[in-house]
């Protein structure tokens, strides 16, 4: 295995800040500026995952980036990182809080997957939520039919 090509606390550094990476060039990144934040970080996120991903200090940044980074997909990445990593729960609570739909709707999916038993309260409670596809997954659920996983990946066993 290849050493990796930057230490933790420089991927830790790039992810909460969005500043580029050392070695990074400032010729024009292969993706639209607009989305230079969105794509570094995740690029980040990925190197945080593949080469320290099971070291606490990776799974803390993954978990204090979901709970309050400024980069709502980069969020949701790290997210379904520390889902599949069985890392996830204890940010359950927030999420369902969050002003992101796609958070709010991976919390509702964790929780019916892993406590159907609250599916009244989560009903109650989304009822009147905007997200189409929030509302889609808890009718489908009353209907006693699995609901599709939008967002929420199953750990790894």
């Amino acid at each position: 295995m290849a050493a990796p090509a930057w230490s933790l606390e420089t991927l830790i550094h790039t992810l909460f800040t969005g500043e580029k990476l050392p070695g990074e060039t400032s010729d024009a990144p292969p993706w639209p500026l607009a989305w230079d934040d969105e794509y570094r970080r995740s690029t980040v996120i990925s190197h945080i995952d593949q080469d320290y991903g099971e070291l606490p200090q990776a799974i803390d940044a993954l978990r204090r980036f979901a709970e309050s980074g400024d980069v709502p997909e980069a969020r949701m990445r790290c997210v379904e990182l520390l889902g599949v990593r069985s890392q996830v729960q204890p940010l359950i609570a927030q999420l369902l809080e969050d002003e992101e739909p796609e958070l709010r709707l991976y919390a509702i999916e964790y929780l019916l997957v892993n406590e159907p038993e609250r599916f009244a309260e989560l009903d109650q409670r989304f009822r009147d939520d905007e997200d189409f596809q929030i509302q889609d997954v808890l009718a489908i659920f009353k209907r006693g039919e699995p609901i599709p996983l939008y967002c929420y990946a199953m750990p790894e066993k």
